[in-house]
C-alpha cells in the first residue's frame, strides 16, 4: 500500500470534495429534469470555480510549509535575514512567524558574539611574541601571527590553506609534533582546540626551548641573589646598630664588660652569617644541618643583646634543644626583624619560651596591625612590604621543617599584632 505524504493527502482530499460536489450537483440537476445543457452549464458556472477555490485552499494550506523550509535552510546556512512571513495577524501561523523571528534574532546575536570572540582571539594571537598558527579540521592554515611569519620566512597570508606537513608539523593520535628531529629538539608545541565557523580548529603555540631554559636560569640566579641579599641585610642591620652603639661608649673599666659582650655578639653573628652564606653557596636546595645541644637561654640571650631594649625575653621553663645554632639564629633574626617592622617604634617585641612533654615552643609577639592575608604568608616571593623580597618567611619555614619542627603565624587574640610560633622537638636526654 502506497503511503501518501502530506501534500498528496491534501490534494486527494480536495479532489474527493470536488468529485462529491460534482456528482451531487449533476444528480440533482438530472433529477429536476434539467438536460445535458444544464449539466454543462453547471460545470462551467459552478464546478470550475469550485475547482479553483479548492486549489487555492490547497495552496494556502501547503504554502506556509514551503516558506518555513526556506527559513530553516537559511538558518542552517547562517543567513538570518530571511524570515518566515504570513499575512495572518492571529492564529497558529502568526505565532509561528513570531517564534521563528525570535529564533533568528537569538541566533544572529549568538553568531555576532562568536565572531567577535574569534576576532579578539585573532587580535590577541597577533600580539603574542611566540609563533602561533591555527589549522582547520583538514590541517590547512587559516590564521597565524607575525612571529609565525618570521619563523617560516614568509608572510602567513601568502601561505593560507597550506597543509601542516609543509611546516614539518604532523598530528598523530590527537597530538601534534615536529616531523623534523632538529625542530623537535629546539621547539616545544602546546596545542588547543578552538571553535571557528562551527568546526574545531587546532591552535598551536611554538615555544623556543632554549629561550625558556635561559630564562629559567636567569630567574634562578635572581632568586638566589635576592635570598642572599635578604639574609645579609637582616644580619648586618643589627650588627651595624650595635657597632654604632659601641662608638658612643668611652673605653674604661665601667664599659669594658659592655664592649666585650657586644663584640662577642658581633663576632657570633658574623660567624653565623658567614656559615649561612657558605652553606647556601654549596648546597642547591637542602641545608646541611650541623645540630648540637644548646639551652634555650643560650639561644635567646644573644638575640636580646643584639636588639638591645627592643626585645624582651621570657623563659617560662628551661630546656635543651638539638638544633643547628647558626641556622636557628638566622630564623630568629628574620622573625624578630619582621616583628619590629610590623610594630611601632616604641613597641617592644616579646619572646616567650615554653615547653610541653614532647615539644619546645618559642613565641615572638609584636603589636602591629596583624596579618591581613594569612593564605599567602609562605608563598615564595609574595610580600606586602614596599621593599620586601617575600623570602624570609619561606626560608624560616624550610629551616624549621628540616629540624622536624613547625612554624606558624597567626593574629594575636589578646591585643592587636601577630604571633610567630616555632615548634621544635625537645632534645633527648
Amino acid at each position: 500500500m502506497i503511503k501518501l505524504n502530506y501534500e498528496h493527502l491534501v490534494s486527494v482530499f480536495c479532489l474527493i470534495v470536488w468529485l462529491l460536489f460534482a456528482l451531487l450537483s449533476t444528480a440533482l440537476l438530472l433529477s429536476l429534469g434539467s438536460g445535458w445543457l444544464g449539466v454543462f452549464t453547471n460545470c462551467v458556472v459552478v464546478l470550475c470555480p469550485a475547482a479553483l477555490l479548492l486549489h487555492n485552499f490547497k495552496t494556502r494550506v501547503v504554502q506556509p510549509f514551503y516558506h518555513l523550509t526556506n527559513t530553516v535552510e537559511a538558518i542552517r546556512l547562517e543567513d538570518y535575514g530571511q524570515r518566515f512571513y504570513t499575512h495572518d495577524r492571529s492564529g497558529i501561523l502568526a505565532q509561528l512567524q513570531t517564534e521563528t523571528s525570535q529564533l533568528c534574532e537569538h541566533l544572529q546575536a549568538y553568531k555576532s558574539a562568536r565572531d567577535h570572540q574569534a576576532i579578539l582571539l585573532f587580535r590577541l594571537i597577533e600580539q603574542l611574541p611566540s609563533p602561533i598558527v591555527v589549522f582547520d579540521e583538514s590541517n590547512a592554515l587559516v590564521h597565524a601571527n607575525e612571529a609565525f611569519s618570521n619563523w617560516t620566512g614568509k608572510p602567513w597570508q601568502t601561505q593560507r590553506l597550506t597543509r601542516a606537513h609543509h611546516f614539518s608539523l604532523a598530528q598523530s593520535n590527537g597530538q601534534w609534533q615536529f616531523s623534523h628531529p632538529s625542530l623537535a629538539q629546539q621547539w616545544q608545541i602546546r596545542q588547543s582546540q578552538i571553535p571557528i565557523n562551527d568546526s574545531h580548529a587546532h591552535l598551536l603555540i611554538l615555544t623556543d626551548v632554549q629561550s625558556v631554559v635561559s630564562q629559567a636560569q636567569r630567574d634562578a640566579w635572581q632568586k638566589m641573589i635576592r635570598i642572599l641579599s635578604h639574609e645579609i641585610h637582616n644580619s648586618l642591620s643589627p650588627i651595624k646598630s650595635l657597632a654604632q652603639t659601641l662608638q658612643t661608649l668611652k673605653p674604661g673599666k665601667d664599659t669594658q664588660a659592655d664592649f666585650e659582650q657586644a663584640l662577642a655578639v658581633i663576632v657570633q653573628r658574623s660567624d653565623g652569617l658567614m656559615s649561612f652564606v657558605n652553606r647556601y653557596a654549596s648546597v642547591a636546595k637542602q641545608h646541611q644541618l650541623h645540630p648540637k645541644e644548646i639551652t634555650i637561654n643560650a639561644l635567646l640571650t644573644p638575640m636580646q643583646t643584639l636588639y638591645e631594649s627592643q626585645v624582651c625575653c621570657s623563659i617560662e621553663q628551661h630546656y635543651t634543644l638539638q638544633v643547628d645554632v647558626s641556622l636557628m639564629e638566622q630564623v630568629l633574626v628574620n622573625l624578630i626583624t619582621n616583628a619590629l617592622e610590623a610594630s611601632t617604634q616604641a613597641a617592644e617585641i616579646k619572646i616567650n619560651a615554653s615547653k610541653t612533654a614532647q615539644y619546645a615552643f618559642i613565641d615572638i609577639l609584636d603589636e602591629g596591625q596583624g596579618i591581613n592575608n594569612p593564605d599567602n604568608l609562605f608563598v615564595p616571593f609574595y610580600t606586602t612590604k614596599a621593599n620586601g623580597k617575600g623570602i624570609g618567611l619561606v626560608l624560616c619555614k624550610n629551616i624549621i621543617e628540616q629540624h622536624n619542627g613547625r612554624l606558624t603565624l597567626v593574629n594575636r587574640t589578646d591585643k592587636s599584632g601577630a604571633r610567630a610560633r616555632i615548634q621544635l622537638p625537645l632534645a633527648l636526654g
